[in-house]
């Protein structure tokens, strides 16, 4: 009985064409992935770097100035991480899913950090905000929240932010042991940071407190930033 045999195609290599437009792709999505890197996360660490270099010399001679460079340093090495994670993101998972209005997910970070029960609510077009707008908004619940977590001994905080046309209105609450003073003259070196930072960029800042009744923190800062 007559047998016969197939013999299976070998795999083909890809034609010279196409194998060479593929390559020219990579080529280009990896330049594109260089550029992006190179762009932002290098510049920035870069800065950053150079910045603590020098808060070696200033923080004895000028402690105050230094503490609020660490603090801008600070705010930037988060936003380098968040885009950090988004790049891993897409180049792992395709692109990331709509995000978080940047400064609502800085309130997460925080409140995770400090393990403070918080109730937050972002109303309004916050992403239309100013980057200085942002980096005062930042700020001012930075230093409300490290309050009420390190000296309110609050059951919980609320975070109220709400945005409009003309101004970002910001509230932190807290129902804890308060303080006994908040004007510009107190030892609270932070409070009066907050209020700097907003008058520099054309807010306010507003601090009710009363011993044994909680703290409010309320900023209201131009969307513009004011420069």
């Amino acid at each position: 009985m007559a047998t016969s045999s197939t013999t299976l195609p070998s795999r083909r290599r890809a034609h010279p064409t196409v194998a060479h437009t593929v390559d020219q792709l990579m080529l280009q999505e990896r330049t594109r992935w260089a550029i992006r890197i190179h762009d932002g996360l290098t510049q920035s660490v870069t800065s950053a770097v150079l910045e603590l270099q020098t808060l070696q010399h200033r923080i004895q001679t000028e402690p105050e100035a230094a503490l609020a460079t660490l603090k801008e340093i600070e705010l930037a090495i988060r936003a380098d991480l968040k885009q950090i994670r988004e790049i891993l993101f897409e180049l792992y998972e395709g692109p990331p899913p709509p995000r978080e209005p940047p400064i609502a997910a800085f309130v997460a970070e925080l409140v995770e950090r400090w393990h403070l029960p918080a109730r937050v609510s972002v109303e309004g077009d916050v992403d239309e905000i100013s980057d200085a707008a942002l980096e005062t908004a930042n700020a001012v619940v930075a230093e409300a929240l490290a309050n009420a977590a390190k000296h309110s001994g609050s059951p919980e905080v609320s975070v109220r932010i709400r945005a409009d046309r003309r101004e970002l209105r910001i509230e932190v609450e807290d129902r804890g042991q308060g303080i006994e003073d908040t004007e510009d003259e107190d030892p609270h070196f932070g409070l009066r940071l907050m209020r700097g930072r907003a008058e520099e960029i054309g807010g306010s800042i507003q601090i009710e407190s009363k011993p044994g009744s909680g703290t409010r923190v309320v900023a209201v800062l131009p969307v513009g930033g004011g420069r």
